[in-house]
């Protein structure tokens, strides 16, 4: 049975662990924080089971991990419950008093959470509502953010919906992204009808704390509060380039062409630019009509300091999109339009 949430109890750390800044994780090795964390079993009390997770470590940024493992790890996505387009967890109402309806909404959110614990299934809104109690018991502040995403390629330049919802937790005055609901693996689906059929566990450490100019790259938020952040507006994003979610892309600092969308012509040329974290050694080119067509980079300075660019001549107007591959793993795609 779940305890009330804002029950907070200290506890004498276990065992701190030195040398970490919050601000920067990029070289912080989660190892021995993600093997416990999936040791630990829920028996049932969700206070017993954060705390369980979060006081061997004196860091908030050690405890954020160690409760996003353990939801990325034990939760699977409901795609049934998905496929349904039916979600009692998103219906809410309340007609009395101010103070009723908060505890209305409290014993309704423990009665969610409750059903998500013991099924261990659910769908983005439960992910990130676990994600985000289980914060605030830690004494971590976070929000939960409603928004668009792209998941395929062949989104580019469409007008989505509103489908998603994920966690921004703040640390220092500093805004973290998390979307645990991702992290945890990836779903199936039908080619003809289009209805997910099965839920493959894979994590993805893409989702953990991602840099928030990378997770808008197929993230936008709904409320303006959010928007105002990014520093693009939906439309932008909504045309942007489609980047794969691999670590490979995390890597990648800027990109030429900004937009998603290329207005072209045949026989124009199309100035490519990319900038990477790490060296990349080799680029190819797909395209609807040829695939794997390498690039020859011959701008050894540019490339010495990973910058990449390169040029494509449009051929044919059945040209459809343009897909680049780094170290032959897919990258960035954009449509073409003429």
């Amino acid at each position: 049975m779940l305890k009330q949430w804002f029950i907070f109890l200290f506890f004498s750390s276990m065992l701190a662990v030195p040398g970490f800044s919050q601000n920067s994780n990029s070289n912080t090795n989660f190892q021995q924080v993600d093997e416990f964390a999936r040791t630990v079993r829920y028996n049932g009390d969700l206070l017993e089971l954060t705390n369980t997770l979060t006081t061997p470590y004196t860091d908030s940024m050690y405890k954020l991990r160690a409760i996003f493992i353990w939801i990325a790890d034990n939760i699977e996505y409901d795609y049934k419950l998905f496929n349904s387009g039916s979600n009692e967890w998103n219906r809410f109402e309340c007609h009395g008093s101010k103070e009723s309806c908060a505890q209305a909404r409290l014993d309704w959110n423990n009665k969610h959470l409750e059903h998500v614990l013991n099924k261990k299934k659910t769908v983005c809104n439960g992910y990130t509502k676990l994600f985000k109690r289980m914060c605030n018991m830690a004494g971590i502040q976070n929000e939960m953010v409603d928004g668009y995403v792209r998941k395929t390629p062949f989104q580019i330049g469409l007008v989505l919906n509103v489908s998603h919802t994920w966690n921004v937790v703040n640390l220092g005055g500093v805004n973290y992204y998390f979307d645990v609901t991702w992290a945890a693996g990836s779903c199936k689906a039908d080619e003809e009808s289009g209805k997910l059929t099965d839920f493959v566990k894979q994590y993805k450490d893409f989702y953990w704390q991602t840099p928030m100019q990378k997770f808008m790259r197929n993230h936008f938020p709904k409320d303006e509060k959010w928007i105002a952040e990014t520093g693009r507006t939906k439309e932008q994003f909504f045309n942007a380039p489609y980047f794969y979610p691999n670590e490979l892309v995390r890597n990648m600092e800027s990109n030429t062409p900004d937009s998603g969308v290329l207005k072209t012509h045949v026989g124009d040329t199309i100035h490519f630019g990319f900038t990477f974290k790490k060296p990349v050694k080799n680029i190819q080119v797909n395209t609807n009509n040829y695939k794997n067509v390498e690039i020859l980079l011959s701008n050894k300075a540019e490339w010495a300091n990973n910058i990449y660019r390169f040029d494509y001549v449009v051929k044919e107007n059945s040209l459809y999109y343009i897909e680049i591959l780094f170290d032959s793993k897919e990258g960035i795609r954009y449509k073409v339009k003429f």
